[in-house]
């Protein structure tokens, strides 16, 4: 009497396919691989050959290679690593190949830009380093102080110069009057602007003081009439000088240079043409709403006219020319602080023009 027994195998194993052909004779190992072979067709319960449907694809997982690969079942692959410096080592930097004699720096580093290492030349490094045996090297290689800040690498004297040369036959030579006679810039040049440039190490390379913009202007420059320029001044107020005559317009609400610029010629522009319009009220102006005491129409010239005809009839000798520049003298006298020199000045211009000698 025979006894079955049915033993539990692994699929896809070495060992199960020992075990079959143990049970199952010699013809199942056979069957297998006549069936790997293709002269045996697979056929299904209908008689027709049967179709393998792979929902995975037919490779092994990584799993699978690394524990084949573990357990020896399976070849180790070498592979080359991928190596920069294997790479680099076909062509040294420019830094190094790159003949000062034969090179211009101007065309190797023509504008701004971020510090490359294997471009300059020079032994640059920055930073510090505290500990050095716990620190990379000291080089400009992989240096990241040099990268942070902004160089001027390209401005060499050589560039400046070949940049000089080339914009140079867009400029006008600055007038040799001007230099040989300082005193008339002040009247050829009658605006001047005036700004400031900073270069500093920062977060930002921006100054904000750099877009302060001051622009001085010549009153008299503006040909302007009595009651214009009276209205200037008032629009003016303490931007005004009385000594200097001139106008000092100071703009920094704008973020730049060139639109506060723009916003200072754009007031020079208003105060302008404000000045210049005439309006019903300021033809009711009167000679008490002047700002200044005016000598012309004044009653000290009607009295001075009186007192040199009777200085004639007394026998003195006055000097009518002299009554311009004694005008001058009382306009300033009456429109100012008075003080000691100006009263004694008064005095003098007064025997001068009544033609009494200093003795008397």
């Amino acid at each position: 009497m025979h006894r079955l027994s049915h033993i539990s195998t692994r699929s896809r194993s070495t060992l199960a396919d020992k075990l079959r052909s143990a049970v199952g004779g010699s013809d199942y190992g056979k069957s297998k691989q006549a069936l790997a072979a293709g002269s045996i067709a697979a056929k299904d319960e209908n008689g027709e050959d049967f179709r393998e449907l792979y929902v995975m694809p037919k490779r092994k997982l990584r799993g699978q290679i690394q524990l084949e690969q573990n357990t020896g079942r399976a070849e180790i692959k070498t592979r080359s690593r991928f190596d920069l410096m294997d790479r680099l080592a076909e062509r040294p930097p420019r830094s190094e190949e790159m003949d000062p004699e034969k090179h211009k720096w101007s065309d190797v580093w023509p504008a701004a830009r971020t510090f490359a290492a294997s471009v300059v030349p020079l032994p640059v490094r920055m930073g510090s380093r505290p500990n050095v045996e716990k620190r990379a090297p000291f080089k400009k290689e992989g240096n990241l102080e040099l990268v942070k800040i902004p160089n001027f690498l390209h401005l060499t004297p050589v560039a400046i110069k070949q940049h000089c040369d080339a914009i140079k036959k867009f400029c006008t030579p600055f007038p040799p009057e001007l230099i040989a006679t300082p005193s008339l810039a002040a009247t050829c040049l009658p605006i001047s602007v005036q700004y400031s440039t900073y270069i500093h190490q920062g977060t930002n390379i921006r100054d904000i003081r750099s877009r302060v913009v001051t622009m001085i202007v010549d009153v008299e420059s503006l040909k302007l009439t009595e009651n214009a320029q009276e209205k200037f001044i008032r629009l003016a107020g303490k931007r005004y000088n009385k000594e200097s005559k001139k106008l000092t317009i100071i703009t920094d609400r704008c973020h730049t240079r060139k639109q506060n610029l723009d916003y200072a010629h754009y007031l020079l522009t208003v105060l302008y043409h404000e000045a210049n319009k005439v309006e019903q009220w300021a033809e009711l102006k009167e000679r008490s709403d002047n700002l200044q005491v005016e000598f012309e129409g004044s009653e000290t010239k009607t009295k001075l006219v009186d007192l040199i005809e009777k200085a004639k009839t007394a026998g003195l000798k006055p000097d009518e020319s002299s009554i311009t520049e004694f005008g001058e003298m009382w306009k300033s006298y009456r429109n100012s602080e008075e003080t000691v020199d100006k009263t004694r000045e008064y005095g003098r211009q007064m025997k001068k023009l009544l033609g009494i000698s200093g003795n008397n």
